[in-house]
């Protein structure tokens, strides 16, 4: 009964399904998967944005090393109190031990992976058949995605790593690519990075690369970023990241400067003016390259990028201020909107500017941030987190965008998919109510002082309210029963999932989820049923999906798994089944194959797809197949 009450308690509500959460947390555990930490050299910033880590976790781990200096070997992480052999089992694969004084010429601590993936659509695609009289346009490559991506390890300073990838219906392989050279150490050249990269400055108004949980159950951490300042990158993502030079330098023990300057093209679409001038009309972010008109878009537009971070942190104080300033110029203007993008920044020169700090009172951990792009055009985001006891955590996020602020790489908590012309308020709630039960919960309110797409009044609002009920058997079973309700101008939606975790024995996993939707009239199931075997050098994945969702209003997001590094997040809808499997061999050491399978049948529909994309029929199979060789 105090559990039901409980649940009624926590902002009135049970709802959603979000499925947020489970996108950023792949995306993170793909990541450093492929870019391990290194247990000498991550800083605690780095742990806390991996979400990998419990906060005790961390502070135990960031205990030990001081007390050690120097690990020699992953194993000693079991001495750690918090560290427990299920836990070093489970995030073996994204550490790793490399001293931090090797010679190059006999690092025994060098790695190297390759991966390469291929996958395509058994049905064929309109896009692939012979063109005809209606439309000749047709894609200009075969139908199979392709990946190839290296990374190397050379020593505990130094890593490399490069990414060639071509969607289907591309021709070349590399249709893009990326790569980079990252060294690191602790000495006043802390960090250079050459080739792409990204930049986590303060709460991510200006710079915000690398994962963003986004709203979420996990409140805490929806509502706390951590400056990380330059990560490489070179993701299969064609978008949001820089190509250039990054440098982190020490310059006191209270004093770190990072500074890049970046220069790359950007797919775009153009237009010219009545003077016959050029202009941006829209950035292109999708990365496809199959059709003639795509390819007219591709690197249509120059992007130059300068900026410098200086982060001050006091030894006797716990206060970290950082000062951020970005200059951005685009060959093409990009001109005054109209309807409710009025507001929004226009022209072709942009310079970004924000102060962030980060400082824990006695028990609470206060963030924020003020960013600036002239003319009037602002954003403000400042947050705290703090536990009031053992068994409660507590967060809050204001947020004040206005109207027309920009900056290319801005990822603050919204619920625009722009930070601007919004004002709002996140409270988020956790509460243990004993070792096998915890409920987590969010209210979000939002304001919109100007109009917005699809709404062309000025000073609407909605609400978001979220919780979730987690119960958990250690090593045996877990499961929830979550929910959200959105009251909004528009439609009120109203989602609720149930989902069970049951592991009977070692080698057998099952996994059921429900999940339904609501808005306006119509409403929307999904139902889901994992099996998972795993055994010596064998995995194998059998997925079973009922979906009956009228609408794409009603449509319904499930993380899919995939073969290793790469997952989708689909959003079902319509009448369907779907049945995936996934087999894994790891045949030694160093070699790794997969193989997955996925079908999904319609029973509401004889074409699935639009345009190029097309398929006659009512079934869609995919394919994949991937091998990654790793050596050390």
């Amino acid at each position: 009964m105090k559990t039901i009450l409980l649940l009624l308690c926590s902002f009135l509500a049970i709802s959603q399904i979000p499925t947020q959460e489970e996108e950023e947390k792949q995306s993170s555990f793909d990541y450093y998967l492929a870019n391990p930490l290194n247990i000498n050299l991550v800083s605690e910033q780095e742990m806390q944005s991996s979400l990998l880590f419990t906060s005790l976790q961390i502070a135990d781990f960031i205990a030990y090393r001081k007390q050690i200096g120097t690990f020699q070997s992953i194993l000693e992480l079991q001495t750690i109190p918090s560290w427990d052999l299920e836990f070093l089992r489970r995030t073996q694969d994204y550490l790793i031990c490399s001293l931090t004084t090797p010679r190059w010429w006999k690092s025994s601590s060098s790695t190297h992976q390759i991966l390469f993936k291929t996958d395509w659509t058994a049905e064929t695609k309109k896009g692939f058949t012979d063109p005809d009289l209606k439309s000749r346009v047709r894609y200009v490559g075969d139908r199979t995605n392709q990946t190839l991506r290296y990374r190397g390890q050379l020593n505990s300073n130094l890593r490399m790593g490069f990414l060639l990838q071509k969607d289907a219906g591309e021709k070349n392989l590399s249709d893009f690519n990326s790569g980079f050279i990252e060294y690191k150490s602790k000495g006043r050249i802390e960090k250079i990075i050459v080739g792409d990269f990204v930049n986590q400055w303060g709460q991510g108004l200006v710079q915000s690369g690398g994962f963003s949980l986004g709203k979420s159950f996990e409140s805490i951490k929806a509502t706390q970023k951590f400056h990380l300042g330059g990560l490489a990158y070179s993701s299969s993502m064609e978008y949001g990241f820089y190509r250039g030079i990054n440098t982190t330098i020490k310059l006191s023990e209270y004093l770190r400067m990072q500074s890049f300057a970046s220069f790359r093209n950007l797919d775009a679409t153009t237009g010219t003016d009545s003077l016959g001038q050029p202009f941006l009309r829209s950035r292109v972010e999708d990365g496809f390259h199959r059709t003639s008109s795509e390819i007219a878009h591709k690197n249509a537009m120059q992007e130059r990028t300068l900026g410098a971070n200086l982060v001050y942190s006091a030894r006797s104080f716990p206060l970290v201020l950082q000062f951020n300033t970005v200059f951005t110029h685009w060959s093409l203007p990009k001109p005054e909107g109209s309807g409710y993008k009025k507001a929004e920044w226009s022209g072709q020169t942009l310079r970004n500017y924000s102060i962030s700090f980060q400082y824990p009172f006695r028990n609470i951990r206060l963030v924020g941030e003020f960013a600036y792009a002239g003319k009037q055009r602002y954003s403000i985001l400042q947050s705290g987190a703090t536990s009031l006891s053992k068994k409660t955590d507590l967060s809050y996020l204001f947020r004040l965008y206005s109207s027309g602020y920009f900056s290319p790489t801005s990822n603050g908590l919204s619920e625009n998919a722009e930070n601007l012309n919004e004002t709002g308020l996140f409270l988020g709630h956790s509460y243990q109510i004993n070792r096998q039960w915890r409920l987590s919960s969010f209210v979000d309110y939002f304001h919109f002082p100007g109009p917005k797409y699809q709404v062309s009044k000025s000073n609407t609002s909605g609400w978001e309210i979220l919780s979730r009920l987690i119960w958990e058997k250690r090593h045996k079973a877990r499961g929830f029963i979550q929910g959200k309700w959105t009251p909004k101008e528009e439609k009120d939606l109203l989602q609720i999932s149930l989902d069970g975790h049951y592991v009977a024995i070692k080698s057998w996993d099952f996994h059921l989820r429900l999940m339904a939707t609501q808005t306006g009239n119509e409403k929307g199931y999904l139902l889901l049923q994992d099996t998972k075997w795993d055994r010596g050098k064998w995995g194998i994945q059998y997925r079973l999906v009922w979906v009956n969702s009228p609408s794409y209003d009603t449509r319904l997001y499930a993380y899919e798994p995939g073969v290793p590094s790469s997952f989708l997040l689909p959003a079902y809808f319509g009448k369907a089944w779907k049945t995936s499997l996934v087999v894994i061999y790891q045949g030694n050491r160093e070699i790794q194959l997969a193989l997955k399978w996925a079908r999904i049948n319609y029973t509401d529909r004889t074409e699935i797809g639009t345009s190029l994309d097309l398929i006659e029929g009512d079934q869609k199979t995919d394919i994949t197949l991937q091998m990654i060789y790793k050596m050390h």
